[in-house]
């Protein structure tokens, strides 16, 4: 935590990027370009907003696109590190070795408090000037103090779902010369920041506008702080419940500074639900909207889902509450798709990022409500045979092919080809031919004077840098986007997503089922949800259907891995429990073609990917050496030593 002087305020130079936002009528450059002092800001509105947008910039950490741990070339983010998905590249870090297990470090997705803190007080300096500014009304302070609260909350959610209670810092420090000593803060409690997260919610919500146009929808609204207000709360609330299932010990749980007491539950699922319900009340006024198609055509209601979250509709879908935008003329773009587009697409190199795991793909169920468990074999073991790849998941879920690349399906005018070989038979039966290198390098057999090729464009080999699994991440990849060269150039511009009412109604799902007796009102949300995917209808309701509901639905936008660590599952062994991050691997489909019948039949295996451990204490992240010697009065989380 830095330690700055609250008198002076970003002094120096003001180039503020405001491309970012797209809000070029923040600034005017002609009257507050150039070095100026917070005496010249706080007498120029323009400037005072200007301000905003550089809070915007450094306050918030959504877990985004090119948020990896690591950096880029490990691919390690919270999808690949969840049971969502591996990650393909054959020499990263975290999987490269399916010899060795692959241990959760202390720092994974930690958010630097030296960087966090020096925007926290940049907030609460500019908290304090613009009450004390007269270049402004009433209506505009409440306004800006409403928008820079949100961010700050947003900051302190951001270190809370990771470290627990943290130092609550919300007024300017005054360094008096020599006393450092007055500077260093304790932890709070972690259900005191919590706390604090919602209540500033509820106190800045109706402060906000409902709605903004133009660029401003990607500014903080009612609906925004109401949605922070509903995930902040439903995480309290989860692990006020289910951390009693730990063994943690320490100072750092006897202080509260971890842990929340089971008799807290109850009040937090009721403030989820409550924020939710408030959401929930704006859409039935047309704030907000699920983003439908009237079509009941499953390959339509595919794409309406995959472009929920596309480049081409761009955020402009109803249904986003808040997001982040992208703007790559200006310099902000970012680079998911040169990261993760299927390898035959990516240009001079990279891609294959995030490839989900059979598990995953077998969340989805059928169309009629069935068990998602693909048809591999019939009912006496004999493997079926399918004209084409892509048939074997005819009848899925819709939303399957809206986030997910399966073999055979369609990508940017062609399909998707991952074979893992040939079979000199049919019916699954014969001698099998294994694609054995990267596939844009030889893979072939040649059989009774015919050459097969052993390998899809797309991959099929344990080798290379194409997926493993047999599948690649649909979902935010901007098919449109054509030039895959030089993956710093930063081209993408699909928005990143923090809240929108698909989570929602999903939150309001599981606080009902949390709390009893609001059994019907899960049931219909969770059937909000489903109707718009194009699937069966539920027509009872437990805590696993929605829980189920929720991986499926938001699937691969970074919260699953939260979701099981607030559930307080992660620790668990996955061949033994069907869930956790312990012993969880993933498994990969296998289309072979049987050359003797034209057809395909499939297998599962295991991909060359390190077996995982997650520890009890990576439900708490470890503060760095360099937080602790800064702030003497920091404890350190359960398990790390001092």
């Amino acid at each position: 935590m830095k330690k700055i002087n609250s008198k002076i305020f970003l002094f120096g130079i003001i180039f503020l990027l405001l491309g970012l936002f797209s809000c070029t009528d923040y600034l005017n450059r002609e009257s507050t370009s150039g070095v100026v002092t917070s005496e010249v800001i706080w007498t120029n509105s323009n400037a005072i907003n200007a301000l905003l947008v550089n809070l915007y910039s450094s306050g918030l950490k959504l877990d985004e696109f090119d948020d990896w741990y690591g950096g880029k070339s490990n691919l390690t983010n919270q999808t690949s590190l969840s049971d969502e998905a591996t990650a393909a590249y054959q020499k990263e870090s975290a999987f490269s070795n399916s010899s060795v297990t692959y241990t959760y470090g202390g720092n994974v997705f930690n958010d630097n408090l030296d960087i966090r803190y020096k925007s926290i007080r940049n907030i609460n300096d500019f908290l304090l000037k613009v009450e004390e500014t007269d270049i402004l009304s009433n209506d505009e302070k409440s306004a800006l103090n409403a928008e820079a609260r949100f961010i700050r909350a947003m900051g302190y959610f951001s270190l809370v779902k990771r470290y627990g209670g943290v130092p609550l810092l919300t007024e300017p420090q005054a360094y008096v010369a020599g006393d450092v000593e007055a500077l260093y803060i304790e932890r709070s409690k972690e259900v005191d920041v919590y706390d604090f997260i919602i209540n500033e919610c509820k106190e800045i919500a109706d402060k906000l506008p409902e709605t903004r146009s133009g660029a401003g929808k990607y500014r903080a609204t009612r609906g925004a702080a109401w949605a922070l207000c509903s995930r902040a709360a439903l995480y309290a609330a989860t692990i006020a419940k289910y951390s009693g299932t730990l063994t943690l010990s320490g100072e750092a749980v006897s202080k509260g500074y971890v842990y929340i007491a089971a008799s807290e539950a109850p009040r937090f699922f009721l403030e989820s639900y409550n924020a939710s319900k408030k959401i929930l009340e704006m859409a039935d006024r047309g704030i907000y909207q699920l983003y439908k198609t009237s079509s009941t055509n499953p390959e339509d209601l595919a794409a309406n889902f995959y472009n929920l979250f596309s480049k081409t509709v761009n955020g402009d879908n109803g249904e986003y509450i808040f997001q982040k935008h992208y703007d790559a003329a200006a310099g902000y773009g970012h680079m998911w798709d040169k990261l993760n587009t299927p390898f035959s697409y990516r240009g001079d190199g990279w891609g294959c990022g995030m490839t989900p795991v059979l598990e995953m793909v077998e969340e989805f169920e059928y169309i009629d409500g069935s068990s998602g468990a693909l048809k591999i074999n019939d009912s006496n073991g004999n493997p079926i045979s399918y004209d084409n790849p892509y048939d074997i998941f005819k009848d899925k879920d819709p939303r399957l092919i809206g986030s997910v690349y399966v073999p055979g399906g369609a990508c940017r005018g062609t399909n998707i080809e991952w074979m893992r070989g040939v079979i000199d038979g049919q019916n699954g039966i014969g001698t099998k031919y294994t694609a054995s290198a990267q596939p844009d390098q030889e893979n072939s057999v040649t059989i009774n004077g015919v050459k097969y090729r052993t390998s899809g464009k797309d991959g099929g080999a344990n080798t290379g840098d194409a997926s493993k699994t047999g599948f690649y991440q649909k979902k935010f990849l901007d098919e449109t986007l054509t030039d895959m060269t030089n993956i710093d150039a930063k081209r993408s511009e699909t928005p990143w997503v923090a809240f929108r009412l698909g989570e929602v109604y999903l939150n309001l799902a599981e606080a009902c089922m949390e709390m009893g007796g609001k059994d019907d009102e899960a049931l219909k949300a969770v059937n909000e949800i489903r109707a718009r995917a194009g699937i069966s209808l539920l027509t009872s309701i437990t805590l696993e259907k929605v829980r189920h509901e929720r991986k499926v639905e938001l699937a691969f936008e970074r919260l699953r891995y939260w979701d099981l660590k607030r559930w307080r599952v992660a620790h668990l062994d996955f061949k033994t429990n069907g869930i956790g991050l312990t012993n969880f691997r993933g498994t990969a489909l296998y289309p072979w073609y049987n050359i003797r019948s034209g057809k395909y039949t499939f297998t599962t295996g295991i991909p060359p990917k390190q077996l995982r451990v997650f520890l009890e204490r990576n439900y708490y992240t470890q503060f760095r050496p360099e937080d602790l010697s800064t702030d003497p009065k920091l404890v350190q989380n359960p398990g790390y030593g001092n």
